[in-house]
Order: structure tokens, then C-alpha cells, then sequence
């Protein structure tokens, strides 16, 4: 082929090509498909107006053609500029978009810098509000003395702060000069107001803290104890050997002065448990912890300084260390049982043997707060305390459940500490460990409490630091193996090692006050523990009580408390059993009504027990007969005011409930005087309150017919 066929064809499909470019245009501007009807001169000459319209269409297009693809540049040449246009107006949109953002984020978080700034501001004010007004309370209430000289001048004399300031008489040398003085001068003396920072009310608040019974607080007692060799815990608090603890301690605060009070109490703790772990990583070398109790308490001063101060952190961290020195001591309540372990232990001093112990009853207190304070972080992170940072295997050393393992391991300030504990963690689904079988276990050691005395443990007799209850000779005891001054023999003001002392005689276990004072002590704990099976109930776990074996207990704790009233009417602790009773009564008449049908939940034999209880309660009088009534009255009336009727320390109890002041009571108050203590339940002559009276007929109606309960009433009278 030659290359003017190549030309020939390529000219054809360019001339293709250009039509198909434009169809729009062309199809415009050339004939009509049906326009050869329209012209009749060319119809009869195909050839010619064929020839006619390839001619014409070819000067069209070669004509259109040009125009149009002009138009498409120019087109697209407006449309590029739009398009350029478009986005630099975008970009300056998303531009103009991230500024505002970035200004809002600024100017938010300057408004919650604020915020934050303005709170702390109004806290600070609160508390200075708060100290100031105390403070201007005890000025007002202080009481001054005027001082009147012959020569007319008039001295106003603080008492408070000047009582060494006297006048005896006239002093003519002295007052002489005065005599030119016209008129009396009033000298005041301006009272000086401070306003103090948290850091020095929480180094106040250390300085006088004072473990409960103690004459000497324990900054006092730790400026008498030493070590007798260096003690080195962090960069800021080392302590010397043969000097005293309190001088490292108190030199410690002094570097946190500028601390935010939160990480002041965190810290201040921190370094209290690590000083108290090497003190007793010492005792394993036979060393003294004469010293471990009082930085202890220093601890216990440091977490109830602001509950609000205490974080989460601090939270687990005290539990957790807590749980690890408990772990270390816990032996200490299986001594007695003369095991192969324990024999090299009895040799140890009888001192040191009482700080053990004193150290094991403080640790159980801070990890009782500790667990307290974390109630006020919300009930799931309670539920994690207990679940993953307590050792329950620990408590249930403390309250154990087996019969004979209680009655040997039972110590009365554990038991109050871990029903404290319980008391604190309760939520709908039980306790917060939030297990069945342990909190079945619980219940289970909670009602033994009532069943088996806890009788006094020996050389654990301490108030500690949260209650004032029980007995505390043996605090006196280590009291006194620390010198309150310089040896005057020796001149020595610092041990390292308690002094010895004498351990007391068999006799003094069984004294009457020591007895009275731990029954109070035993019955306080129990009124504890029913307020904690009630709410137990309430809360939605009644599953955890209404079982056969608690019921039965239950039943047979009522009955208890009352032959003690019975055989002891004039008791001092009357007041409290009917109190047990009462709870009882009530958290019987919630699983009643509950259930409906108490035959399936007790055992057969309990049903008659039942009704011996509930009897003495429903058919008990619900108020003094009239002869009782006017001997009470009469007595009452001749100004015998002080002098116990019936019971002594019910009466107290109904007075003090109706804030009737004996010194005010003459005249007429005397017959309102009978009248409140004629309503107060004595458990004899009036047994039980009213309401107790009708929860109890309440729960009979359950268990009997009306024909069953007029026979009841009718030989209880008979009786």
C-alpha cells in the first residue's frame, strides 16, 4: 500500500473523529432527518442534493467546528479559575475553622483554670471562716476580771492567759505616781488572732494527738524513745542513733511545709508505714518496737486529720500494707493454745509481749478507718477493696468459725473493728465482698457473737485508738515502762528498750470494775451487730439470714437476753438487752412477713421456743401499773429526784432521752419527771416498748389462731 492511501484514510477518520466531538452542535445547524419531504426540488435529484449536501455540511463544520472548541477552552478555563477559587476559599474556611477551635480550647480551659482556682479559693475561705469563728467564740467565752486599785485605775485581767497576774492589796510606793492620773483607765489587753494554713493545723493536730486513756500525748511519749542505731527510710527522714524519733519526725514536716495538704497526708502516711515496717523488720532480731504503737497513732492522727484529703490511692496502699503487718502478728491470738510454734515466742518479756499486742489492736484500728473512708468513693470501689486488696483469710483468723477456735482466738477490739468493717461495706447484694458462701460465713460468726462470751483476753486489755470502751490497764502498763523524765540516778531521758514492769495478779482479771467494764463492752458490740444483721435485711439479702440454723439462734438470743433480765432486773445494762430484743423482734417480724409461712423456715422443736419468747413480749404490760405509778410519782415529788425506784440507770436513760435536767426539776416538772420515766421500759415492772409489744402479737398471729392465742393469754395470766 502507499502512503496516499495511509493520507486518504487518515483524513476520513479525522473527519469522523471531528463529528463526533460535536454532535450536538452539528446535529443543530445540519438538516433534519425528515427534510427531504419539506423540499421538493431535491427529492426528484437524489444525486444532486446529495452532492448539494456533502458541500454544504462540509463548509458548516469546517465553520462550527473552530467555535466550539473555543468555547470548551474558554469553558474550561472559567471552570479551572472557579475551581481554584472554590478551594482557596475552602482552605480559608478550614483555616478560619481551626483558629476559632483552637481559641475555644484556650479559652475553655482558662475558664476551667479559673474555676478550679476560684474553688480552692472558696475552700481555703471556708476554712479560715470555720477557724476564725471558733476562735472568736473561745475569746468571747473567755472569762476576765476587773481589777480596781485605790487610785481609780481599772486593770481587765485575762484569766485564760494571766492567771498568775494577782493583787493582793494597796501599794502606795507603786502607785503614787498615779495619783496625777484624772479618772478611771480601762487597760485592755487586744486578743491576737492568727489565721493558720493547713500545714500548721495538720502539724497542731500531730503535736497534740492522744491515744485514748493516755495522760501524754504521743509526740511526748516519742521524745523519750530513741534508737540505738541509725534509721535511715528516705533523703528527708533519717534518724539518728541515741536521739530522739520525734526530732527526724518533726524535721520531716518542716520540708513538706509547701506540700498541697492532700500529698502532705500522703506522704507524712507513707513514711509513717515504711518507719513502722522497719521498726518491726527489727523485732525478728529481738529488738524493741517500743516506739511502733505511738508512730502508729501518729498515723491514725494523719488519715482523720481531713477525711477529704484522703485519695483512693492512699486507700489501698493503707490496706494493703495494714493486711501485711496484721499478717505478722495475728499469731499473737493463737499463744495460748501451747502449739510447737508458738513455745520459742513465751520467751520474750512481758513488755514487750504488750507492745505486740497494743501494735496488733492499732493496726486492726487504722485498717477499720481505712475501710470506712473508702465508702465515700462509691460502693464499686469498696466492692474492689474487698474483692482484690483485703485478705479475708485474715479476718476470718480474727472471727473464726469454728466453736472452739472462737472461744480461744476471739479478742473483743478485733471483732468490733471487723463488725465495723462489715458495717461500712454493706450494699443491696450483701456485703461488699459480694460472695455468698463467705458472707453466709460471716453471718454465721457474727451470730456466735451472742452464743459464746468473749471473755477478757489477757495482756490485751487497750481502749485503742477509735473507741473508749472495755478496759485499759495494760495502755497503763506500757505508759509506765516509758520514763516521763531524766532518770535521777543515771540522768537518762531516752530509751530504746521499754522499761520493765510487773504483770498483774490473777485477782485483778476478775475485779468487779474490770468485769463491768468489759460487759459493757460485749453488749455495746452486740447492739452493733444487730444494727448490722438489720440493715443486712433491709438492704435486700434477707436469703443470707433466713436459714434453719440462723433462725434457730436467733430465737434462742432472745431467749438468753431475757433470763438475764429476769434473773438480773436491776442491772445497769437492762437498757441494752432490751435493745438486742428489740432488733431481734424486728428483723423475726421482716422474715415473717416476708415468707408468710414460718413453719418452712424453722425447725419443728423452734416453734415452741418461739412461743415462749414471743409471749413474754406480747403479754408483758405496756406501761407501769397505778400502784407503781404512784409510788414513782410520790417519791418523785418530795424531791427524791436522784434516787433510783426501779432501775437506777433506766431512769437516767428515760431522763436524759426527754433532756429533763434534774438541777431544773422542782414544782411542776416534777410530775413530768414520773411521767417520762413511767414510759421508758425497765424490763420488769414495764418490759418492753410499745412497738416491740405489737411486732411481737404481729409475729403470733402468724404462728397461731385467735382460739390458740386466748388460751396462750388465758394461762399466761393463770400463771
Amino acid at each position: 500500500m502507499s502512503e496516499s492511501s495511509f493520507d486518504d484514510d487518515d483524513e476520513e477518520l479525522m473527519a469522523l473523529i471531528r463529528a463526533t466531538q460535536a454532535p450536538a452542535a452539528i446535529a443543530n445547524l445540519g438538516p433534519h432527518p425528515t427534510g427531504n419531504s419539506a423540499n421538493p426540488t431535491n427529492s426528484g435529484n437524489p444525486e444532486s442534493s446529495g452532492i448539494t449536501g456533502n458541500t454544504m455540511n462540509g463548509n458548516n463544520s469546517g465553520q462550527i467546528l473552530p467555535n466550539m472548541s473555543g468555547d470548551l477552552i474558554r469553558a474550561q478555563g472559567e471552570i479551572s479559575i472557579l475551581r481554584a477559587q472554590l478551594e482557596s476559599l475552602q482552605s480559608l474556611k478550614n483555616e478560619e475553622i481551626r483558629r476559632l477551635n483552637r481559641e475555644y480550647e484556650n479559652a475553655q480551659s482558662l475558664a476551667q483554670s479559673h474555676i478550679s482556682a476560684l474553688k480552692q479559693l472558696v475552700d481555703k475561705l471556708e476554712d479560715e471562716k470555720k477557724f476564725l469563728g471558733n476562735e472568736i467564740r473561745s475569746l468571747s467565752a473567755a472569762k476576765r476580771r476587773k481589777v480596781a486599785t485605790p487610785s481609780g485605775l481599772i486593770v481587765e485581767v485575762d484569766t485564760d492567759r494571766h492567771d498568775d497576774i494577782e493583787v493582793s492589796g494597796p501599794e502606795p510606793e507603786v502607785l503614787k505616781p498615779l495619783k496625777a492620773i484624772s479618772g478611771p483607765i480601762k487597760q485592755k489587753i487586744q486578743p491576737i488572732i492568727s489565721i493558720q494554713d493547713d500545714w500548721s493545723l495538720f502539724c497542731l493536730h500531730i503535736w497534740n494527738y492522744t491515744i485514748n486513756g493516755s495522760s501524754r500525748s504521743s509526740v511526748e511519749i516519742l521524745s523519750r524513745i530513741c534508737t540505738d542505731r541509725d534509721v535511715h527510710i528516705s533523703p528527708e527522714l533519717q534518724i539518728d542513733a541515741w536521739t530522739p524519733i520525734l526530732a527526724a519526725i518533726w524535721n520531716y514536716l518542716m520540708l513538706k511545709k509547701d506540700l498541697r495538704l492532700d500529698k502532705l497526708v500522703r506522704q507524712f502516711s507513707e513514711q509513717m508505714v515504711m518507719l513502722i515496717k522497719s521498726q518491726i523488720s527489727e523485732n525478728k532480731n529481738r529488738r524493741s518496737i517500743v516506739a511502733v504503737p505511738f508512730i502508729t497513732s501518729l498515723l491514725h492522727a494523719c488519715v482523720n486529720f481531713k477525711v477529704s484529703a484522703v485519695d483512693e490511692h492512699l486507700v489501698v496502699y493503707l490496706v494493703q500494707e495494714m493486711c501485711g503487718i496484721l499478717a505478722k502478728f495475728v499469731f499473737l491470738l493463737q499463744l495460748e493454745d501451747e502449739e510447737e510454734s508458738f513455745l520459742d515466742h513465751h520467751n520474750v518479756t512481758y513488755q514487750h509481749r504488750l507492745l505486740e499486742n497494743f501494735t496488733l489492736v492499732l493496726c486492726f484500728d487504722i485498717l477499720e478507718d481505712a475501710v470506712s473512708i473508702a465508702t465515700q468513693f462509691g460502693p464499686k470501689f469498696v466492692s474492689r477493696i474487698w474483692e482484690n486488696t483485703i485478705d479475708t483469710q485474715l479476718l476470718l483468723k480474727i472471727l473464726p468459725e469454728n466453736s472452739e477456735r472462737f472461744k480461744s482466738v476471739a479478742q473483743i477490739n478485733l471483732v468490733y473493728n471487723y463488725v465495723e468493717m462489715l458495717s461500712a461495706s454493706l450494699s443491696s447484694g450483701g456485703f461488699a465482698a459480694n460472695k455468698d458462701h463467705f458472707n453466709k460465713l460471716l453471718v454465721a460468726s457474727l451470730i456466735k457473737v451472742f452464743l459464746i462470751d468473749i471473755s477478757i483476753k489477757e495482756d490485751f486489755m487497750f481502749f485503742g485508738l477509735n473507741r473508749a470502751l472495755g478496759n485499759n490497764e495494760d495502755f497503763e502498763r506500757i505508759s509506765a515502762s516509758i520514763p516521763t523524765k531524766a532518770d535521777s540516778i543515771f540522768s537518762h531521758s531516752l530509751i530504746a528498750t521499754a522499761l520493765p514492769v510487773n504483770p498483774p495478779k490473777s485477782e485483778e482479771l476478775q475485779g468487779y470494775h474490770v468485769v463491768t467494764k468489759h460487759q459493757f463492752h460485749l453488749l455495746s458490740l452486740r447492739i452493733r451487730i444487730v444494727n448490722t444483721l438489720e440493715s443486712l435485711v433491709i438492704s435486700g439479702s434477707m436469703h443470707l439470714l433466713n436459714e434453719k440454723e440462723n433462725l434457730k439462734s436467733i430465737v434462742r438470743i432472745i431467749a438468753f437476753e431475757q433470763n438475764a433480765m429476769m434473773h438480773q432486773p436491776r442491772s445497769q445494762f437492762i437498757h441494752m438487752r432490751l435493745t438486742i430484743v428489740a432488733v431481734l423482734v424486728r428483723i423475726l417480724y421482716y422474715i415473717t412477713d416476708e415468707h408468710k409461712n414460718i413453719n418452712t423456715l424453722i425447725y419443728p422443736e423452734t416453734l415452741y421456743e418461739i412461743f415462749v419468747i414471743l409471749m413474754r413480749v406480747a403479754f408483758g404490760s405496756d406501761s407501769l401499773s397505778l400502784g407503781a405509778l404512784k409510788l414513782l410519782s410520790e417519791i418523785r415529788a418530795r424531791g427524791f429526784t436522784d434516787v433510783g425506784v426501779f432501775n437506777r440507770w433506766c431512769e437516767q436513760r428515760s431522763r436524759d432521752i426527754s433532756h429533763i435536767n434534774l438541777h431544773e426539776a422542782s414544782g411542776g416538772k416534777f410530775g413530768m419527771l414520773s411521767d417520762a420515766e413511767c414510759n421508758f421500759g425497765n424490763g420488769l415492772e414495764f418490759p418492753y416498748e410499745l412497738e416491740t409489744i405489737e411486732i411481737a402479737r404481729e409475729i403470733l398471729g402468724v404462728c397461731v389462731n385467735h382460739d390458740e392465742a386466748d388460751n396462750l393469754y388465758y394461762n399466761m395470766n393463770e400463771v
